[in-house]
């Protein structure tokens, strides 16, 4: 799971989220160099009942950074990645987050998504608002579920088989709610591989972090050139 690809603004309440490019990049040729194929989504869940070795990539809420930055890197290493959009806020910012804190990001533009999606990529529904969904009440919830899947499609011609819970919150409520609109599959935040069998409303996934700045990163940064030296 990933977020921004970049530096990390010092303002910034929620570093974690940023992923440097020079790291992604370093992440996709390990992935490369390891034979990890980038898989699909659509291609687990078609797997499910049987060996499924391979990496998911995703992206949510759809900064315009991961068009800036991920792209060209995704198209290097020849890997598939599907972005999660946040419906209302296509070439906007990241209104959600404001109360909270978090300084204004640019998010991707209805022109930046398609050629998004020409390069090979994918996309998902976010939600409209990128509200708590278990919160709302049941239509609340199915018109940020629902109404999210049919704009996209209206808007990009793509078909939308894939959710993402804002904030990796959900429910029994909002798991059926995903189901009966018409999704393949749901990601939420808690941590976790997913093997073959699991529940494809509720896949676990791994956020992409920057590295701690701490001495212990630092002595495992230098370890390689100590055997070297």
């Amino acid at each position: 799971m990933y977020h921004h690809i970049g530096k990390s603004p010092k303002e910034s309440k929620f570093p974690s989220l940023w992923v440097p490019s020079l790291l992604f990049e370093r992440q996709l040729g390990e992935f490369w160099s390891l034979e990890w194929p980038a898989i699909t989504l659509g291609e687990y869940v078609a797997a499910s009942c049987s060996v499924c070795r391979g990496v998911i990539l995703t992206f949510d809420d759809g900064y315009q950074s991961v068009f800036t930055r991920a792209l060209p890197l995704l198209t290097r290493f020849k890997m598939r990645a599907i972005l999660f959009i946040v419906v209302d806020y296509i070439g906007k910012s990241n209104e959600w987050d404001r109360p909270l804190g978090e300084p204004s990001h640019k998010l991707m533009s209805k022109e930046e998504i398609r050629e998004w999606i020409a390069s090979g990529q994918e996309i998902g529904s976010h939600s409209l608002t990128h509200p708590h969904l278990p919160r709302l009440s049941f239509r609340d919830a199915q018109r940020e579920i629902e109404d999210s899947k049919k704009r996209l499609e209206d808007i990009f011609s793509f078909p939308v088989r894939h959710f993402s819970y804002p904030y990796g919150e959900w429910n029994e409520q909002c798991m059926e709610i995903v189901e009966k609109a018409g999704y393949e599959s749901a990601c939420q935040i808690a941590e976790g591989v997913n093997i073959p069998g699991e529940n494809p409303f509720c896949l676990k996934r791994l956020t992409a972090r920057r590295p701690k700045r701490n001495l212990k990163t630092l002595f495992h940064m230098l370890l390689p050139y100590r055997h070297t030296a």
